[in-house]
């Protein structure tokens, strides 16, 4: 059985973070919102677990934030990177940040989207189990509905604005024949969840080994998060027996993380193997539809920037068409257009400082390489400023350029302004 409905002003496939968020944002503008996912419910996975301080300012605005810290979300304000023995090399401190959200939060990717769903306005439809075949378009070749499936029935449901946020691999995307270069990185990690170690308090550590990261943070109730860098492939060729061999190897070579050898053993009975990747769309509309999240743009987790990219999408997206009636096609295309060259541009330059991290933790399989990153990091970490640089960039709260100066001294080259910048040192002061 099918049958025709014109009743939303917006209909958003996929409920991802970014999904969601834009779904939030349009439904407390006014508008009638169908929000449409293929899954039952949320599944529980290793990524998104990581908000940065832009992206907790955008959910305090919600009222997402505080229920956010009532399911138990861990504060991290310090971020450090540190040899395999556990010498520190440089430290980022969220506490250098004015205002109140000095800080990131964890919490488990489901219980992100779950806490988000939960302040869904009343304006917003929530269809789940529901598969999107493709878009329909008018007669000017304008994106104005799709057609769904859902158990045997059939729809096609009509909204001026349809939102593109069905993941990396979006089918959506493909019928709007935008193609994406997609870059795959050399490595993968395994990803293992730890109980029991409310010693890991509110640092995040990056230990730097010559087999490559090694990441450790906190998550709620007193537990907390493993990444640990294999060649791609590896797992396949050992499987899945020959990990716990494995992982008391990874910790004779990084001793600094003896203290969660058990819980990291008992995790690897839940433990995935994660892949990277990184593209941006090189567009983020077409025919009236925008992209938001993974379908418009990935990038290596190391910096912690997907979800809170996604997020972000969502926030530009909604701002710039708040108060605009999307029957107004051209009012909406004008919004569109500004949308597309802003995050695109935002994008880039996250995605770039992404793939920077990435390399400086990742690429150490040689001496040389390994001999290069321990001493970059080692003048980062005799030098405040740049110190304040990066993890301002990394937060979300706008992003202050690397000079040609700046990459020098990263290098060695003096810098007499070393020390954190004087209104960071008043508010250390305050």
């Amino acid at each position: 059985m099918s049958r025709t409905m014109h009743t939303y002003d917006v209909i958003i496939c996929g409920a991802g973070a970014g999904g969601i968020a834009a779904a939030i944002m349009f439904g407390r503008q006014g508008k009638s919102v169908l929000l449409l996912d293929k899954l039952h419910d949320t599944v529980e996975t290793f990524k998104g677990e990581l908000l940065q301080p832009g992206s907790l300012g955008i959910l305090d605005g919600l009222g997402a934030l505080q229920p956010l810290r009532d399911a138990g979300a861990r504060a991290i304000d310090r971020l450090s990177c540190a040899t395999a023995t556990g010498e520190e090399l440089c430290a980022m401190e969220y506490r250098w940040l004015p205002g109140d959200y000095n800080h990131c939060m964890t919490h488990t990717y489901k219980g992100i989207l779950d806490n988000f769903v939960g302040i869904l306005p009343d304006a917003v439809e929530f269809r789940r189990r529901v598969t999107v075949e493709s878009l329909t378009r008018d007669a000017d070749g304008r994106v104005n509905g799709v057609n769904v499936r859902q158990g045997t029935g059939r729809e096609e449901i009509h909204a001026p604005l349809v939102v593109i946020g069905d993941g990396h691999a979006s089918k959506l995307r493909g019928q709007l024949n935008i193609t994406v270069d997609t870059t795959p990185y050399d490595h993968q990690v395994v990803a293992i969840d730890l109980t029991d170690e409310p010693h890991l308090a509110t640092q995040a550590t990056t230990f730097v080994t010559p087999a490559g990261m090694r990441v450790m943070y906190p998550m709620p109730h007193d537990g907390g998060r493993l990444y640990l860098q294999v060649p791609r492939g590896f797992v396949n060729r050992v499987g899945k027996q020959g990990l716990p061999a494995w992982l008391d190897g990874v910790i004779a070579d990084c001793p600094a993380l003896e203290p969660v050898h058990d819980s990291a053993r008992r995790g690897l009975e839940t433990s995935r193997v994660l892949s990277a990747r990184r593209f941006i769309s090189p567009e983020f509309h077409r025919a009236g539809a925008p992209l938001v999240g993974d379908a418009a743009h990935a990038v290596h987790p190391m910096a912690g920037q997907g979800m809170n990219a996604a997020i972000a999408d969502s926030a530009a997206l909604t701002g710039l068409l708040d108060g605009v009636d999307h029957t107004d096609s051209a009012r909406v295309d004008r919004a569109l257009r500004t949308y597309g060259t802003k995050r695109r541009a935002e994008v880039r330059t996250i995605s770039e400082f992404s793939h920077r991290f990435a390399d400086m933790f990742t690429d150490t399989a040689t001496k040389l390489r390994f001999a290069r990153s321990t001493y970059i990091l080692s003048r980062h970490g005799r030098n405040e400023r740049l110190c304040y640089k990066i993890m301002h960039n990394i937060s979300g709260l706008g992003y202050q350029p690397f000079s040609v100066l700046d990459r020098l001294q990263q290098l060695g080259l003096p810098d007499r302004h070393a020390q954190l910048p004087a209104h960071v040192r008043r508010l250390e002061r305050v």
